[in-house]
């Protein structure tokens, strides 16, 4: 079944109505998106992105733009309804991660980001609802908290079972286009639509050398388009596939967790698990998706498991997911095993080695409340995201390393008055320095008796 649609609703209200339609209607395709994607609704997404963030090649900024913003909207619109739309190529930055490796980011030119924006929302708008909810990264109301949540919930159940932990290899640098665009077509007929996402994701990009690299290969991260167009490829690939070869080939329960493409799958039975696992690879391989073989692990789990492991003078191997390491360990009131976080020791180390660095070349600055400010903010998102049940001795230990990295860089600044640590602790409650927030319960409840 086909869609047609064409009247003066506002952009929030066609986009709610298409989400309607897609979830009441699972079989139907819509061929006319073109309507929605107007002057208007770029105006819209003009206020909606900041302007504050890094400029991509062609110097613009939201300011430089607005400048003359009814002309440029009307050139935009007329080389969008063309198809002689072409974006500029996207700056490349590589950001270190914590194995060695460094991780492209492409920064896109300020028109270029309205544009994904604007592509991103009527796809999201379509694919919400079909979404399995295994899958959390980039969705509204589903983030990372919730993913931890789910994974405890799933290997408390799987009490005697396996953990398969995944990794990708350069995923989003990775997807091939052809099939991305075959699974796009299968929701979607417009043409001229699909046309559009197929030049955004071709876009060139601008290497660190000053080349111009055309892309025939993936959806960079960095784009705003790149989250949405990751979800839709792993749902086809992953979500779908795996929900129905657990109706079919498996006996025990089975649980997925995805947060884009990091993932956790928990099985209640071992041999299913090893199963799985062998055929994963040609999954994989098939869609042109390599799995990291060193970052992969097949583990035992659940609370039995880790119950015999004790007994036997072992521990559970741990494993990774959004940045905490997974281990199991007794429940306080020391009745049975459960699965706990701890925040990643490299994670941690990387950032205040970050926090070091931007204080070292901020050291003769002018400007100290801005500074203190940004060091503020940057403590006070770590501290909201990892302070979850069992990791607070993690959480007070980054704050107190983070008050003495400060408390140091006040006193390298110079000046005939030193710093006390008296005076320093005033100073962190007059600038609202974090401390140990309430802790965000992660762990199921178990049903009483």
């Amino acid at each position: 079944m086909s869609v047609l649609s064409y009247d003066g609703s506002s952009w929030e209200t066609k986009l709610q109505r298409i989400g309607e339609r897609s979830a009441q209607e699972r079989e139907l395709v819509f061929n006319n998106l073109g309507h929605i994607l107007d002057a208007d609704r770029l105006r819209e997404l003009y206020h909606q992105l900041d302007g504050s963030k890094a400029v991509g090649i062609d110097g613009i900024t939201k300011a430089d733009y607005g400048a003359d913003l009814e002309r440029n909207l009307d050139e935009l619109m007329r080389r969008i309804r063309r198809g002689q739309y072409r974006p500029q190529p996207g700056r490349v930055v590589e950001i270190p991660k914590e194995d060695g490796s460094r991780r492209p980011l492409a920064i896109s030119g300020w028109e270029d980001k309205r544009v994904q924006l604007a592509v991103s929302k009527i796809l999201s708008a379509i694919y919400e609802p079909l979404f399995l909810p295994c899958s959390f990264g980039f969705r509204p109301g589903r983030g990372c908290h919730e993913a931890l949540k789910a994974l405890g919930s799933a290997t408390y159940q799987a009490s005697d079972g396996a953990v398969v932990e995944i990794d990708l290899r350069k995923y989003f640098n990775a997807i091939p286009h052809g099939p991305l665009l075959e699974f796009l077509q299968q929701k979607i007929q417009d043409r001229r639509f699909l046309r559009l996402v197929e030049t955004l994701i071709k876009a060139p990009t601008l290497r660190p050398d000053g080349t111009i690299e055309e892309n025939g290969r993936g959806s960079p991260q960095g784009s705003i388009l790149s989250p949405v167009l990751a979800n839709v490829y792993l749902h086809h690939v992953i979500d779908e596939w795996f929900a129905a070869i657990s109706r079919t080939h498996w006996r025990g329960r089975t649980w997925e967790v995805r947060y884009a493409d990091d993932m956790v799958f928990v099985f209640e039975k071992v041999f299913e698990a090893e199963a799985f696992y062998r055929v994963l690879d040609k999954r994989l391989g098939r869609y042109g998706i390599e799995l990291h073989r060193d970052k992969s692990n097949l583990l035992p789990a659940g609370t039995k498991a880790a119950a015999r492991a004790h007994a036997a003078g072992r521990r559970l191997p741990t494993f990774k997911f959004l940045g905490f390491t997974c281990y199991w360990s007794l429940a306080r009131n020391g009745r049975f095993w459960r699965l706990k976080l701890k925040s990643r020791s490299d994670r941690k180390g990387a950032k205040l080695k970050g926090l070091r660095q931007f204080l070292r070349e901020n050291r003769n600055t002018p400007n100290t409340p801005d500074v203190v400010a940004r060091v503020v903010a940057g403590v006070r998102g770590w501290v909201n995201y990892h302070a979850v049940s069992d990791n607070q001795p993690t959480v007070s230990g980054f704050l107190d390393e983070s008050k003495r990295i400060l408390f140091h860089w006040f006193n390298r600044r110079g000046g005939k008055r030193r710093m006390t640590w008296s005076r320093y602790q005033r100073l962190l409650v007059k600038v609202k320095f974090p401390t140990v927030p309430r802790l965000t319960i992660l762990y199921p409840t178990p049903k009483r008796a």
